[in-house]
């Protein structure tokens, strides 16, 4: 049995953690709040895009590559995994992880090669050695804005663009509530369309004329779709990465706090039974003086 000292010791580094996840859990709960407040404000662009979602309907378009459905044989692929930099936020990496080996078990027969473009270290961390192919990996953002979703976007349409891959994928966390995020597998090229809600827009008109060309004003269109794709993921991401992590770290406090009681009931019982000990002691020692 544990002596009282180890008792002590044990209590103190428990209740020191306890300290630390608690803390955790208040600086997560400041982060997202303020990453929550930033999933509303694309709102207006989202309405402008959509606007411009009725242009690429228009027969003109319609065998643009962009709009073109992959081939179904020996297609070149890029996943775009993203996952947190960070662990301590409870299953919200593994959900990922889990994701992409099964985007893996379904698409490799037809696939020529898949890739993938990390944006977070925790999934290319577990994938790196089962998956060794062709892989970038960029940092994830806790506060995303559109510099980083740009600087995804334009690499993935310029690869896209020179033919290096037929098909560009997305795997994220969607964040649903505090309490629960959706990993979700969407294809963003070919045909991107933006994972956001739908929203009432006006159909913009399309002039015959257009300069410098229709293949120049599909590309924007569709990179625009594509930038906004990446965003939203990325806000996404990152606000479930947080809510995930207060709930982890608020798990984690309430199991300390019930080892602690229960440490402290073990505690009370050794000491107990250390000076049920020293009277027994005591009162054998009277009665071999008597």
């Amino acid at each position: 049995m544990p002596s009282l000292r180890e008792y002590n010791e044990r209590l103190a580094s428990m209740a020191s953690m306890g300290r630390v996840t608690g803390t955790m859990k208040l600086v997560a709960g400041s982060h997202l709040h303020r990453v929550q407040s930033d999933l509303s404000k694309p709102e207006g662009f989202t309405r402008a895009l959509f606007a411009l979602a009725d242009v690429v309907k228009q027969p003109r378009f319609a065998k643009h590559r962009f709009l073109q459905p992959p081939p179904e044989k020996d297609s070149k692929i890029l996943v775009i995994v993203m996952s947190a930099d960070r662990g301590l936020c409870g299953g919200f990496n593994t959900a990922v992880v889990r994701a992409v080996k099964e985007f893996h078990a379904k698409n490799e027969a037809r696939a020529a090669k898949i890739d993938h473009l990390y944006v977070g270290q925790k999934a290319y961390g577990v994938l790196k050695s089962e998956f060794p192919g062709l892989s970038k990996v960029l940092p994830a953002s806790s506060h995303p804005d559109v510099k980083d979703s740009d600087r995804v976007a334009k690499f993935v349409m310029r690869l896209f663009h020179w033919r290096f891959y037929d098909e560009v994928w997305l795997i994220s966390n969607h964040f649903v509530n505090s309490m629960t995020n959706d990993c979700r597998t969407e294809r963003l090229l070919p045909d991107a369309r933006p994972p956001v809600p739908k929203v009432k827009a006006e159909p913009m008109p399309l002039p015959e004329n257009i300069e410098p060309n229709d293949e120049r004003l599909l590309e924007n269109i569709v990179y625009l779709w594509l930038q906004l794709s990446i965003y939203y993921a990325m806000l996404h991401s990152a606000t479930g990465e947080l809510a995930a992590r207060v709930m982890a770290m608020d798990n984690s406090t309430m199991n300390l706090q019930a080892m602690i009681k229960d440490l402290k009931t073990q505690r009370n019982r050794a000491r107990q039974a250390a000076i049920t000990n020293e009277l027994t002691e005591i009162v054998s020692g009277a009665e071999a003086l008597n």
